[in-house]
């Protein structure tokens, strides 16, 4: 509430919510690998970081090697003292599984995304403790099944804007909060992606209780096919006068996501490290599954955060951080909120 109370007054319509004219991989991610590529930045994908080895010492951590496997092949490359390593120690998309219209997803459980994290936090406490987010007992709590739709026709995007009173790509989550699974949806803003053709629209999402059994189609949401999860929502939506036509223009793709919640479930201090474990010289961690005071898990600011707060321990320049935001020294949102507590019916 602290780091979000400056968005309160808006919570109704979400005008105070920065959002991307398109999806956040073509607004964000192409464009830095264009901007960095001719920078001298390399690239390698479908790499798998299998090791990191450090030099011998008592008290400083300091990374001299690391081995990749890459197409099958293992490549070891040495690290020089006065090089950086940044290591991302988990995914929240960590096994994800798609299905499609006619089949469910089926779980393929991997354990690849935090490998690297867990060799690194075997011995060393100050690395955290990976199994907090990602042992298997933590699965029934964090795990989601998401739904991305595509639908070429104008029925659903018509339908969903009359109710909920807001266009395509305004407001938050529509959520159904009294569905077995507890159904939330995103209409995004269209086009959602670079040459989407003209009247194709997109939206996304996903059941908070996947291992309930829908109150339409008789299933566990995981267990489900994409057509099966379609239906399910047009008719929590009392879409039904329109439900062949939606069903018959769309395109509904399942995905089974093990782990997308294990951010906001309860661990101890101690569990996630810092961005620059006590004695480190050269290494840094960084993304989601690094303590971040005060900082909320999810958003892209905690990610870029532990970069800029690793960079700067470890090449001790530039600015520090700007510190967290904390609405409950901001009169401003102080007021607006309580504006808002005062207008909402009880």
């Amino acid at each position: 509430m602290n780091r979000f109370l400056y968005l309160f007054g808006d919570l109704s319509d979400m005008t105070g919510v920065m959002r991307t004219p398109l999806n956040q991989h073509q607004n964000f991610v192409e464009p830095l690998v264009r901007w960095l590529t001719p920078h001298g930045v390399n690239f390698l994908t479908s790499t798998f970081v299998k090791d990191i080895s450090f030099a011998p010492s008592a008290r400083r951590i300091t990374v001299d090697g690391f081995d990749y496997e890459r197409d099958g092949a293992v490549t070891s490359v040495a690290v020089a003292p006065d090089d950086i390593v940044l290591v991302t120690t988990g995914s929240q998309a960590a096994d994800l599984s798609p299905g499609s219209m006619s089949e469910a997803p089926i779980p393929r459980p991997t354990g690849r995304s935090w490998t690297l994290w867990e060799r690194l936090a075997r011995g060393r406490i100050d690395f955290g403790n990976p199994d907090v987010f990602f042992g298997a007992s933590r699965i029934p709590d964090s795990l989601w099944v998401t739904f991305t739709v595509t639908d070429t026709g104008s029925e659903f995007v018509n339908k969903i804007a009359a109710l909920t009173d807001s266009e395509a790509g305004r407001g938050g989550l529509v959520t159904l909060k009294d569905s077995g699974w507890v159904i939330s949806l995103s209409v995004f803003h269209q086009p959602e992606i670079i040459g989407q053709p003209t009247g194709t629209s997109i939206w996304w999402g996903y059941g908070l209780y996947p291992g309930r059994i829908g109150d339409f189609v008789k299933k566990r949401m995981d267990q489900c096919t994409g057509a099966e999860i379609l239906e399910e929502v047009l008719r929590q939506l009392r879409f039904d006068a329109q439900l062949d036509a939606i069903m018959a223009s769309s395109i509904c793709v399942p995905c089974y996501m093990p782990y997308v919640n294990n951010v906001w479930l309860p661990w101890s201090s101690g569990d996630m490290p810092p961005p620059v474990p006590e004695g480190s010289t050269n290494l840094g961690l960084i993304g989601q599954y690094v303590d971040m005071p005060r900082e909320i898990a999810f958003t892209i600011g905690c990610s870029v955060r532990s970069a800029w707060e690793a960079i700067h321990v470890l090449l001790k320049r530039g600015p520090a951080p700007p510190p967290v935001y904390q609405g409950q020294y901001d009169p401003k949102a102080l007021f607006g909120a309580l504006k808002v507590f005062l207008s909402s019916p009880l």
